[in-house]
């Protein structure tokens, strides 16, 4: 068997990118290929699910000199008067797009494991890898919402089994990018008969998953180089992280980054910002909502206390860390995440480039200034 120089871990470029920036916290944006970004608001705002918008808030991203753009990957919305995430851009095809208009910042696409094969994913992953110069990073989903999964005729497997297929889906997709001779491939779930993929990645793009159980946080540990986390307080954020970082390095020998998603609220005055978020709240599309909390196995089970308040943690901030208060408190709960562990923050915005303009001018200092930005 012969291998390409695919095989190897992601290695730093002159880039400042996810792959090698020197900064301690990491940024990015998230979310911003689906209708309501992070949030299920019937308010009005100039955010919409166009590509000269999208384009839009991607090159202000590198421009402001985050280091990653993300997208979300579904194929339903949540219905409710908003129909929260039913409009989306598929994110391989956009992920190209982003790459040719871009020449810096590392740009994410997410497939779902069940409805796409690896030999597809290595082709396409490949083709997005060399229009973006080595930028790709691969964000692996093992399942989620039945109504979605239904439209591709498949039922949800059960999680553990997930993370069982998707560790032969990640295997699989990895020799495609590093073997230069054809092979067979014959697994419980993933199988390929004579695989071969050419051209190889100019790099192999990093590989992200979200999982946080200890299936999930096995599968990262082993097989990719970021978890993508969603933990809405930093109260025990710091154990959370020393976790999954010791898993990687006590079993596999492995570094691993760890990645919160957090959304921004930020005003001239504290009262402003949670002015802000009440609005957020009081708009907030209960039926979608309810649909995601249902597809996440939350529903009428639960104590109408626990519902409220997820719909609470929903509405202002997709149930992401919320960062809200004046710039200079935002930047203190920023320095709390670097401190807590965590690599980097996937960014959402309620309104994405009228509120990325004033983060650039009013946040972005005040982080270089603490040292945990470059």
């Amino acid at each position: 068997m012969s291998t390409t120089t695919a095989e190897a871990e992601p290695t730093a470029t002159e880039h400042g990118n996810l792959r090698d920036s020197s900064s301690a916290l990491k940024l990015g944006v998230f979310s911003f290929n689906v209708s309501g970004g992070l949030n299920p608001s019937t308010r009005p705002r100039r955010y919409h699910v166009g590509w000269e918008h999208t384009s839009a808030i991607a090159r202000r991203a590198e421009d402001m000199g985050f280091e990653f753009v993300l997208p979300v990957a579904k194929w339903r919305g949540y219905g409710g008067e908003t129909d929260f995430y039913g409009e989306s851009y598929e994110t391989l095809t956009w992920a190209a797009g982003i790459a040719a208009q871009t020449s810096r910042i590392t740009v994410g696409a997410t497939v779902h494991t069940p409805v796409i094969h690896p030999t597809f994913v290595a082709k396409a992953g490949a083709t997005v890898d060399a229009i973006s110069d080595g930028r790709l990073a691969l964000n692996v989903v093992m399942g989620w919402y039945p109504l979605e999964i239904g439209q591709f005729g498949l039922t949800p497997a059960d999680h553990d089994i997930r993370y069982e297929h998707g560790d032969e889906w990640v295997t699989l997709l990895k020799r495609l990018w590093q073997e230069d001779e054809p092979f067979d491939f014959d697994g419980r779930w993933s199988s390929a008969w004579s695989a071969l993929s050419k051209p190889k990645p100019i790099r192999r793009p990093l590989l992200m998953n979200a999982g946080t159980s200890p299936a999930g946080v096995d599968f990262t540990a082993r097989q990719c180089d970021v978890t993508l986390a969603s933990r809405n307080a930093l109260e025990g954020a710091d154990a959370f992280v020393a976790g999954i970082k010791s898993t990687a390095r006590e079993k596999y020998a492995r570094d691993l980054q760890v990645i919160n998603v957090a959304h921004v609220i930020c005003a001239d005055t504290e009262a402003e910002a949670w002015r802000k978020r009440d609005l957020l709240l009081e708009s907030g599309d209960q039926v979608a909502t309810d649909n995601f909390m249902r597809s996440l196995g939350i529903g009428s089970q639960s104590f109408e206390e626990t519902l409220k308040l997820y719909r609470e943690y929903f509405y202002t901030s997709g149930a992401a860390l919320p960062l809200i208060g004046t710039p200079e408190q935002i930047a203190e709960q920023m320095v709390a995440a670097s401190t807590a562990g965590f690599d980097g923050l996937a960014l959402g915005f309620f309104d994405f480039l009228d509120e990325m303009a004033a983060f650039d001018e009013q946040v972005m200092p005040l982080l270089r200034e603490a040292g945990i930005h470059s």
